[in-house]
């Protein structure tokens, strides 16, 4: 394959100098920042992990707060010990996709 069939080195250059870009706050972005895609992509992609991780941490603590009060109900037997268990092991899963989300959040925005 030569040069001429490489569709990667005749595509278009990620700086576009005199292009426009939108600024993400609402503000003007600063020319450095608007000269370059990747750096709007970037923010863009912290901004949407930023909520997504917002969304999932306010559903983990309502769905924490419904297993500590279904641990309370008074109930015996097979089924109620295997309901606790469950809950145990649910609660344990939304803790460790809590943490995950912590982690995905600091590693987007250290990129």
């Amino acid at each position: 394959m030569n040069s001429y069939d490489n569709p990667f080195l005749n595509s278009q250059p990620i700086f576009v100098g005199n292009q426009p870009l939108p600024a993400l706050d609402g503000s003007t972005a600063s020319p450095a920042f608007s000269s370059c895609r990747c750096l709007v992509l970037m923010q863009t992609d912290q901004d949407l992990i930023a909520k997504q991780r917002a969304v999932t941490v306010a559903s983990n603590d309502n769905a924490a707060t419904a297993i500590t009060r279904s641990k309370d109900i008074e109930w015996t037997g097979n089924a109620a010990e295997w309901f606790r268990s469950t809950l145990d092991r649910t609660a344990y899963a939304i803790k460790m996709l809590t943490d995950d989300m912590e982690t995905t959040q600091r590693l987007a925005m250290e990129a």
